[in-house]
């Protein structure tokens, strides 16, 4: 117990250490603390980027079993709801993958609403992401509505899952399943480490599922750092 409550102090250090070095984050005020190889992160940051940015980077350090985000995100300056509004409908406008007009955004207290429709799963996530890295936007209501007709047989669209994650993985796995019901998908099983439990997260994500359940559990391999 006592190795890994050192296991646990040293890990802290030397992420908090990396998150000082990222130009990214070095301004920003993060706290990290690690129990059992569980990091949280806690602070404020200037944007969602931002936010991902030290997820990511804590996530990627070996021996990490998962990270908790409780990040608060307060944008720089002092902008009006209304310029906050604007910035998300100019961000929407530049994205060539989504169709602006068809999008109605509304902010109250920093957090965008966003409702009306897109052409299909991809577009309702541009928009998602685009909305959240406009700048003073603290949170994101996506309530848009996506056109989800063209999707393909479910057990079909499994297949082509099941040979995204074997090559995210690096081989032929079954340690990894995934479920389709329509515009949702549901992920379980084991990985080794962290960073390939969102890689294959993110693999899955192109396929233009609204909803991602992640489920997969992470158990390192027989000799991994714990």
């Amino acid at each position: 117990k006592e190795l890994m409550v050192n296991g646990d102090k040293v890990m802290e250090g030397a992420i908090h250490e990396a998150l000082i070095r990222d130009k990214r984050l070095s301004a920003q005020l993060i706290r990290v603390s690690v129990n059992s190889g569980i990091v949280r992160l806690h602070g404020t940051v200037q944007s969602f980027r931002r936010a991902l940015a030290a997820m990511e980077l804590a996530a990627s350090w070996p021996g990490v079993r998962d990270v908790v985000n409780g990040l608060l995100v307060v944008p720089a300056g002092n902008l009006t709801d209304t310029e906050v509004a604007e910035k998300v409908r100019a961000a929407l406008a530049s994205t060539e993958d989504v169709v602006q007009d068809t999008i109605t955004v509304s902010v109250e207290a920093g957090v965008a609403t966003l409702q009306g429709s897109v052409g299909d799963a991809w577009q309702y996530g541009i928009a998602d992401d685009v909305a959240r890295s406009a700048g003073g936007v603290r949170d994101v209501r996506n309530l848009l509505v996506a056109n989800l007709t063209d999707l393909v047989n479910d057990d079909e669209t499994a297949h082509e899952i099941q040979n995204a994650v074997s090559r995210v993985c690096g081989h032929s796995t079954e340690t990894v399943q995934a479920a389709v019901n329509g515009s949702t998908v549901v992920l379980s099983g084991t990985v080794a480490t962290l960073p390939q439990r969102e890689a294959v997260r993110n693999a899955v994500r192109r396929f233009g599922f609204l909803d991602v359940q992640n489920n997969i559990q992470v158990v390192p391999q027989q000799g991994e750092v714990d």
